[in-house]
């Protein structure tokens, strides 16, 4: 590692494969969302804005400005609950979504 890259603050980011991703804040800020929301884990509150928990469980989040409730539609890492394949009930940690927008979850299982 050279000195800039020592300088230069990065993040690590676990993806769905098990590999990991070192990235650098500032490329982070090239895909900064302004409307977008985190459902699991939402971190620290923005300055302007007092601190949300999710409203309950499977991560069913309250849209702030809106103040209905939304389920997430991207893929984020967290416990979600889903029916396996002989039809039981199963909570795990694992990337998911909810692509109906509904409880219905959707496990990501690679590309």
């Amino acid at each position: 590692m050279n000195d800039d890259e020592k300088s230069q603050p990065r993040f690590t980011i676990v993806l769905p494969d098990g590999q990991v991703a070192r990235v650098p804040l500032e490329v982070l800020e090239q895909h900064v969302d302004p409307a977008a929301r985190a459902c699991h884990g939402n971190g620290p509150p923005r300055p302007s804005e007092p601190e949300e928990d999710d409203v309950v469980a499977h991560h069913l989040a309250a849209d702030p400005a809106t103040g209905t409730s939304d389920w997430h539609t991207d893929y984020e890492y967290g416990d979600c609950t889903y029916t396996d394949s002989v039809g039981f009930a199963q909570q795990i940690q694992a990337w998911h979504r909810h692509p109906l927008g509904t409880e219905y979850t959707e496990l990501y299982e690679g590309r």
